[in-house]
């Protein structure tokens, strides 16, 4: 039986339960010779512990994806928009337009050297004359940094391409100021402008409200014509296909970075409601912004805040792969938002009401051979009871599936500060003995991580970097 840890979490509390059917029994507390033989064993594996060490190790913020947070709003304008390659000298015959729209985009096509498939598939995604209905939305932002860039201009009208990021003042990233079809970054215009679309870096509290939009909008005609973004519908949030990778110069992003597109129609009357006027693309570090429908001024945001224990079941005395239990705890909170919006741009976004849904916990993996009782606030939960083996170890050795759920239930009363989880084991002697949350300058038989830290396979240790953190 043993147990393998990602991450480590705070004191060593996780109230042990036992491990029996009989859940009302109380369970005393682990003899003192086994406990000491544990510190002691701990110690010369990993030196002295400091008088301070404390053994939650997680971050503390709410989360959408259950990640790391972000506390402050910074947006940030890059000084290089999308590389396509040189694309300096390509050109387009302003006539040929009206009588070939898609010419003129396959000359584009032509020209692209770099980040090809991105731009090809545009005309798959948001193809010239497939209609689309725009929702009222806000797009939030996720526990982690993300990038916009704008890809393609396909409208004939100038604009100032802002962005909004909570109630921070709006940022213009893209000012097209020539009236001209089909343009890219880097390319000439045939008046003899070079198209400067460069991108944005955004980092905002997880569920922050981001608003794209296109302000100060004007035909050939010098005409002022509505602003038009995310929040009054005139733009779209899709997906680009799984196959299309972006090459950021100078951007080293997360494995697997989510990449979607927003298309934006420039206009709303006379509208064809292809929505590629203006196409951009929201690439992840590695999540993007969730979209959240905007009915009757309102929506919802829910964030999830988590830790996850592993726990040692002191099976084995000197064994600090800390596997033998991993479970994750989640609590949620939703966030009702009320928009009111002027002429097509949001003028305030607030938090109206806050209401919280039920924990909930996540078993991840059982690396250890005793029966036991996992006790979480109130609620427990014992492996003889479930569908799970007592004697055998699940997820901890071999492939390990660091998504995989074993077992998810809801908990009452659990305190996310006070990490008030125990675990009860029935020993190897006849014994019952209880494991709870460390107190500070203990050895650890429990820790606690974000859900980001994978935990050990069988009989590795976790390795003494953590205690330093």
């Amino acid at each position: 039986m043993k147990i393998r840890s990602l991450v480590l979490p705070a004191s060593l509390a996780l109230l042990a339960t036992l491990s029996s059917c009989t859940k009302d029994m109380s369970f005393p507390t682990y003899g003192e010779s086994q406990k000491e033989a544990f510190a002691k064993n701990f110690v010369a594996k990993y030196g002295e512990i400091s008088s301070n060490q404390s053994w939650d190790f997680t971050s503390g913020e709410q989360n959408l994806a259950i990640t790391r947070g972000i506390s402050a709003i910074s947006v940030q304008v890059l000084d290089k928009g999308v590389d396509w390659g040189d694309v300096s000298n390509l050109k387009l015959d302003i006539t040929t337009f009206n009588n070939h729209p898609e010419w003129d985009y396959a000359i584009i096509k032509s020209g692209i050297t770099k980040n090809a498939a991105l731009f090809n598939a545009i005309n798959s995604e948001l193809p010239e004359k497939k209609k689309w209905v725009g929702n009222e939305v806000a797009l939030v932002a996720p526990s982690n940094s993300f990038y916009i860039f704008p890809l393609f201009s396909g409208g004939l009208n100038r604009y100032d391409l802002k962005v909004k990021v909570g109630n921070e003042e709006p940022v213009i990233i893209f000012s097209k100021d020539y009236n001209f079809f089909q343009t890219i970054n880097g390319m000439t215009t045939p008046d003899g402008k070079t198209v400067n679309m460069r991108g944005v870096k955004i980092e905002a509290p997880v569920g922050s409200p981001i608003e794209i939009y296109l302000d100060n909008v004007r035909n050939e005609k010098n005409e002022k014509l509505p602003t038009v973004g995310t929040t009054n519908g005139h733009a779209v949030y899709i997906d680009v296909p799984d196959n299309v990778k972006m090459e950021l110069d100078g951007i080293k992003l997360a494995d697997n970075p989510v990449i979607k597109y927003i298309g934006i129609e420039d206009a709303i009357a006379g509208s064809d409601n292809d929505y590629n006027d203006l196409v951009l693309a929201v690439v992840g570090n590695p999540t993007v912004p969730q979209e959240k429908i905007i009915s009757k001024n309102q929506y919802e945001v829910k964030t999830c805040r988590a830790k996850r224990y592993m726990i040692e079941d002191l099976g084995s005395i000197g064994d600090f792969d800390f596997n033998d239990v991993v479970v994750d705890v989640e609590e949620y909170t939703v966030y009702t938002h009320t928009v009111t919006s002027e002429n097509g741009v949001k003028t305030s976004d607030e938090i109206s009401s806050t209401t919280t849904a039920p924990t909930k916990a996540f078993i991840r993996a059982l690396g250890g051979t005793m029966d036991f009782e996992l006790v979480i606030g109130n609620t427990k939960w014992v492996k003889s009871q479930s569908e799970y083996k007592t004697a055998t170890m699940y997820n901890t050795e071999g492939t390990i599936d660091y998504q995989k759920t074993l077992a998810e239930f809801e908990v009452t009363d659990y305190n996310y500060d006070a990490n008030n989880i125990s675990f009860h084991a029935n020993g190897k002697d006849g014994k019952m003995y209880t494991v709870s949350f460390p107190k500070t300058g203990e050895a650890p038989m429990m820790i606690a991580v974000d859900p980001t830290t994978n935990w050990m396979t069988e009989r590795t240790s976790i390795p003494s970097s953590w205690f330093s953190k």
